[in-house]
């Protein structure tokens, strides 16, 4: 570390002045906020990129290229860094587990309800991931039992869901009510891979994202082939450049800068990204797409985030980074290696 010498009014003796430690600080946190920043865009505009291309793709189809193209660029990340060239012994029972549950589940059924929904209210209800982390993770982790002001935090985050929904009898029935049910359950599903991923424990996490995305892409391939029919499926030129996006920029590069991120910074921080996302979502289906959010969903949204902040913020205070170089254990906001 170099550093800066000053005159002491006495004039006897030059004391060290540490600015180099404090700008490397500052570049450091810097740094930390413009990854998460980059985290929030690309898993937030995964609703976006979904909403252009499920008119012409259909979901299975779309969720197994997906999900192939996004595990050869892990794999291709991983031949670059030399991170391949061990053997692994590693079973792949966590890989198709969280394959499902953070994989080809989530993205076929996100892709159904944005048939039905804005992109903006999909990334809206997604927000709720953390509340179910948080009720799973009592009946799964022996270590992390609800506490009252947490069961307070969930009971307002739900109520936040159910204002978001409007759930009323009018609405039973509807297209709008069973693409925000579908959403809730692609909420639930992340939850559910997130308490998994926490109880398996220490992971190689880009093989094990690689391998995540894989089987994500070889289940839905081949109920595509079966269902689809992908081969008479006539995409349009922006469904191509949409799922191109999704496994570039919403799938591959943000789990390896996820991974990245664990290695060397607070599991609290990078916990943030859960508030981020919907926003982001609401942003972007505004601003390329011209939806319009309704005041209700609003005021659902900012109530689930407050539920979302009660429930995490006990656990915050002694978080630490999760990840190591070859280990992953999620964050205690609910955010995991996600297929979207």
């Amino acid at each position: 570390m170099s550093v800066v010498f000053r005159h002491p009014p006495n004039g006897h003796e030059l004391m060290p002045h540490p600015t180099t430690q404090n700008e490397s600080q500052h570049r450091t946190e810097a740094r930390i906020w413009v990854e998460l920043g980059l985290l929030a865009l690309m898993w937030g505009s995964t609703f976006l990129l979904m909403k252009v291309a499920v008119p012409s793709v259909p979901a299975f189809t779309m969720s197994g290229v997906r999900g192939l193209l996004a595990a050869a660029i892990l794999w291709i990340a991983m031949r670059a860094t030399r991170r391949d060239t061990k053997r692994s012994n590693e079973s792949w029972v966590p890989p198709v587990v969280l394959g499902t549950l953070s994989g080809w589940l989530p993205n076929v059924l996100t892709a159904w309800a944005l048939l039905r929904l804005d992109s903006s209210a999909a990334g809206i209800l997604s927000a709720a991931a953390p509340i179910f982390v948080v009720i799973l993770a009592h009946f799964f982790l022996a270590s992390e039992r609800i506490s009252g002001i947490q069961a307070g935090g969930v009971v307002i985050g739900l109520g936040g869901v159910a204002l978001i929904i409007g759930v009323t009898p009018a609405s039973f029935g509807g297209q709008d009510l069973a693409g925000q049910l579908a959403m809730i359950t692609v909420a639930l599903s992340y939850a559910a891979g997130t308490v998994y991923a926490r109880m398996i424990g220490p992971q190689d996490a880009p093989r094990l994202a690689m391998r995540q995305q894989l089987v994500a892409g070889v289940v839905a391939v081949t109920v595509a082939l079966v269902l689809e029919q992908p081969w008479n499926v006539e995409p349009e030129p922006i469904a191509i450049a949409g799922i191109i996006g999704l496994a570039i920029w919403a799938s591959a590069i943000p789990i390896w800068l996820y991974f990245r991120m664990l290695g060397h910074t607070r599991a609290v921080t990078v916990s943030l990204i859960a508030y981020l996302i919907p926003a982001v979502a609401v942003v972007l289906g505004a601003l390329v797409l011209g939806e319009k959010l309704d005041p209700s969903a609003a005021v659902g949204l900012l109530v689930v985030l407050v539920g979302v902040f009660i429930t995490t913020r006990q656990r915050s205070s002694s978080a630490t980074p999760s990840v190591s170089a070859a280990g992953i254990e999620p964050d205690d906001a609910g955010v995991s290696p996600r297929g979207d």
